[in-house]
C-alpha cells in the first residue's frame, strides 16, 4: 500500500504493562547528551517506585509518578565518552545504556530540504567521508492524530560514517561537523523532518488555537474510521489509474516514433497537458575502448515516474519526480555498434518534463562521458485522464508534532535548525504568525523559554512556482520571525537552483547556519548577517535607503541587466528602478522628476539570483517591501 496505516498505542497503557524499566528511544546506545548541569533523563516504570540514575560517577534519586514516569536533571561534564548510563529501581530492576556521549545536541526539523540525505548530494561532495563525532538520530515518519506520543515508534542513533552517513540529513551533518570541529565535542543531530509537510503539521493543537479550520481538519482525521476509509478509497483510485495504464499499454498497437529533443518540456514538443504513458528512446554508439567498463546513466530529473532500460536490460526506476535519475550500468550491458536507451515514463497531471540543465549522459569511470542531449524519439503509448490527486496524511495539522516532536520534548538540546516553508506557499500571508506561534509553542512544551532557533530562509527556485511572489512573502515572514529573542535567519537566495526544489549545496547552507549559531548560541562576536535596512528617506532623485552593513564596510551590489529593486507609482504597478550605491546608502532613482513613489521592494521574485545586495563578507540582504509614508 502507498500509505502507512495508523496504529495508536497510548504510552500510559504501555506503562501499565511495564514489568521492567523502559527508557525512551532517544536515550539509547550511541546517543549524545547535552553537556551542562541540567540535562534531563527520563523513563517509565511502575508508579511510586524510587529510581536511581548513575552517570559519570554521580548518582541522582527520583521517583515514578502516578503514570509511572520518572525524570531527573543530571550534570553532564564534557569528556566526549563513551560513558555508561545506569538506571536502577528500588525493587531490583536495572537498565544499562552503553556508548553514551556528551556534547552538543541540535534538533534539525522541517520538510524535504532538511530531510535530504547525503546520498542525494553525493555528486557534489564525492570526497566526503563523514565524522565519527557526529551522531544522527533519525525519526521515521509517524503522523499521530490521537494523543501525543511519549516515545518514538521507530528511530535510531547512528554515527555519520559509511552507509549511515548516506542516510543522514546533509544539512544537519555538515552543520554538526563544523560545530564538532570547532567545539571539540561530539554533536547529536535529532532529525525530525518529512518532505511536503506544512508548518501546521509541526505545531501542537494548543499552538493552533487561533485556527479553528485547521483544528477541525485535525479532528476529522483523528477519526480512525474516517481515516481508514479515506486512505482505502484513495489507494483504490491510485491503483485503478496505474492498472488502466498497464492494461492499455499491453494491448496498444505499435505507433510511429516522433522526434523529441532532450531535455525539454512536453508542452513545447507537441504534448501539451499530456497525462498517461510515453516511451522515450535514443540510439547511441560506444567507443571500443569503453566497452566492458561500468558506467552511470544520469538523466537529471523526470516528471513523473520512470522505468529505464539499456539494450533491454532494466537499470533503474524512480517513483516520483524529484530524485535525480542516477542508474548504474554494468559494463556487460553495452555492446559494439548501436546501443539503445528506453525510458518508460508515466505522466500524472499534464506536466511532463525532462528537466533542463542537469547532468544528462552516460558517465564512465575514466571520466569520459557520452552526452545524451539532443534528438530522441518518443511514442505515446497511453493517453489517460490525469491521475487522482493525492492527499498525504502527514501533511495534516498537528500530526507531525504529536508523532515526531512530542517524544523529543524531554530531551535537553542546544538549539533548533528550521528549514521549511515551501509547502505553505498557497497561504503565504499566514506564515509569519504560524512560524512565530510554532517557535513559542515548542519553547513552552520543551520547557526551554529561550530555546534558540535558526531559520533557513528559502533559496531561489523558479521551476513549478505558482508565481505572484508567494516565496517572497514567506522569506519576509521568516525574517520577521527572527526578530523574536534568540532567533536568527540565514539568507540563501544565491544557493538555490532555478530548476530544482532541492538544491544540492547544503554544505554552504550549513556553514551559514553554523556562523549564526556561533553568534546566537555560543555568544561569539562574528559577522554572519547581510546588510539590514535601517532607514528610508525621500530625496530629489527618488528615495534613499540606509543600511547597517554588519561588517563596517560599504554596500556591494552585483551587476545585472535585470535589477531587483522595484518602485510602485500612483498606478499601483511595480516596475524596475535604477539604483546607485554610495557607501552604506542606496539611492533608488525615480523615472520622472515629479513622480511620487508609494512603495519600494527588493528581490520580490521566486528566484532572484542576480543583482543581489550584500556586504564585503558575501552575506546577503533579505528581501523586503517598504511602504512609503505620506
Amino acid at each position: 500500500m502507498l500509505y502507512q496505516r495508523m496504529h495508536v498505542k497510548c504510552a500510559k497503557e504501555m506503562v501499565k504493562m511495564q514489568k521492567s524499566i523502559q527508557m525512551p528511544q532517544i536515550l539509547q546506545k550511541g546517543c549524545v547528551l547535552q553537556r551542562g548541569n541540567a540535562t534531563r533523563i527520563w523513563g517509565w516504570y511502575k508508579k511510586g517506585i524510587k529510581i536511581e540514575i548513575s552517570f559519570q560517577n554521580k548518582q541522582y534519586m527520583t521517583e515514578t509518578d502516578e503514570n509511572g514516569m520518572f525524570e531527573a536533571l543530571i550534570a553532564c561534564k564534557s569528556g566526549r565518552g563513551p560513558f555508561t548510563l545506569e538506571v536502577r529501581s528500588e525493587d531490583g530492576q536495572e537498565v544499562e545504556i552503553s556508548e553514551v556521549y556528551v556534547g552538543d545536541v541540535f534538533v534539525c526539523a522541517g520538510q524535504s530540504n532538511m530531510e535530504l540525505p547525503i546520498s542525494r548530494v553525493r555528486q557534489m561532495f564525492p570526497e566526503e567521508k563523514g565524522l565519527l563525532d557526529v551522531h544522527h538520530y533519525k525519526v521515521e515518519e509517524a503522523p499521530e492524530f490521537g494523543k501525543a506520543l511519549k516515545n518514538h515508534r521507530k528511530a535510531k542513533w547512528s554515527v555519520c560514517v559509511g552507509a549511515d552517513l548516506e542516510e543522514s540529513t546533509a544539512l544537519g551533518y555538515f552543520f554538526g561537523k563544523l560545530i564538532s570541529q570547532r567545539e571539540g565535542v561530539p554533536v547529536g543531530i535529532i532529525n525530525i523532518s518529512k518532505g511536503g509537510t506544512p508548518i501546521e503539521a509541526w505545531t501542537s493543537p494548543k499552538g493552533l488555537k487561533d485556527y479553528p479550520e485547521l483544528l477541525a481538519m485535525k479532528e476529522r482525521f483523528a477519526d480512525e474510521n474516517f481515516r481508514k476509509s479515506f486512505l482505502e478509497e484513495q489507494d483504490k483510485r491510485e491503483d485503478a489509474w496505474h492498472e488502466n495504464l498497464r492494461k492499455k499499454e499491453k494491448y496498444e498497437k505499435e505507433k510511429n516514433w516522433k522526434k523529441f529533443f532532450m531535455p525539454g518540456e512536453f508542452s513545447e514538443q507537441g504534448l501539451q497537458r499530456f497525462s498517461g504513458l510515453v516511451y522515450l528512446k535514443k540510439k547511441f554508439s560506444v567507443p571500443e575502448h569503453l566497452l566492458g567498463q561500468n558506467a552511470v546513466l544520469k538523466l537529471g530529473t523526470l516528471t513523473d515516474s520512470d522505468e529505464t532500460y539499456v539494450n533491454g536490460v532494466f537499470v533503474g526506476e524512480t517513483g516520483y519526480c524529484f530524485p535525480p535519475r542516477i542508474y548504474p550500468v554494468n559494463g556487460g550491458v553495452l555492446k559494439p555498434g548501436e546501443n539503445e536507451i528506453l525510458i518508460r515514463l508515466e505522466c500524472r497531471d499534464g506536466k511532463g518534463r525532462i528537466t533542463p540543465d542537469k547532468p544528462f549522459g552516460l558517465y564512465f569511470q575514466t571520466g569520459e562521458v557520452i552526452e545524451l542531449k539532443g534528438r530522441w524519439e518518443y511514442q505515446v503509448r497511453v493517453v489517460s485522464e490525469p491521475a487522482p490527486s493525492l492527499v498525504f496524511i502527514s501533511r495534516k495539522p498537528t500530526c507531525m508534532y504529536q508523532g515526531m516532536v512530542a517524544p523529543c520534548l524531554n530531551m535537553t538540546v542546544k538549539g533548533v535548525i528550521w528549514y521549511q516553508g515551501e509547502s505553505n506557499e498557497r497561504n503565504p500571508e499566514q506564515y509569519e504568525k504560524l512560524l512565530k506561534g510554532m517557535i513559542c509553542d515548542w519553547r513552552e512544551h520543551w520547557r526551554q523559554k529561550t530555546l534558540p532557533f535558526i531559520i533557513v530562509q528559502l533559496p531561489a527556485c523558479a521551476m513549478d512556482m505558482q508565481g505572484g511572489g508567494a516565496w517572497s512573502v514567506i522569506r519576509i515572514a521568516q525574517w520577521r520571525a527572527a526578530q523574536l529573542p534568540d532567533v536568527g535567519v540565514t539568507v540563501n537566495l544565491d544557493l538555490g537552483e532555478y530548476n530544482d526544489l532541492h538544491p544540492l549545496n547544503k554544505k554552504e547552507v550549513a556553514y551559514r547556519v553554523y556562523l549564526a549559531a556561533r553568534s546566537l548560541i555560543y555568544g561569539e562576536q562574528n559577522v554572519w548577517e547581510g546588510p539590514e535596512l535601517t532607514g528610508v528617506q525621500k530625496s530629489k532623485e527618488g528615495v534613499e535607503l540606509y543600511f547597517d552593513t554588519k561588517d563596517g564596510q560599504t554596500l556591494l551590489l552585483e551587476e545585472s541587466k535585470d535589477g531587483l529593486f522595484e518602485i510602485c507609482g500612483a498606478d499601483g504597478e511595480f516596475y524596475t528602478a535604477q539604483v546607485e550605491v554610495k557607501a552604506n546608502k542606496l539611492i533608488v532613482i525615480k523615472r520622472e522628476k515629479d513622480e511620487e513613489i508609494y512603495a519600494i521592494r527588493y528581490a520580490w521574485a521566486d528566484a532572484p539570483q542576480r543583482g543581489l545586495l550584500k556586504n564585503h563578507q558575501g552575506f546577503l540582504t533579505t528581501p523586503f517591501c517598504v511602504q512609503m509614508k505620506e
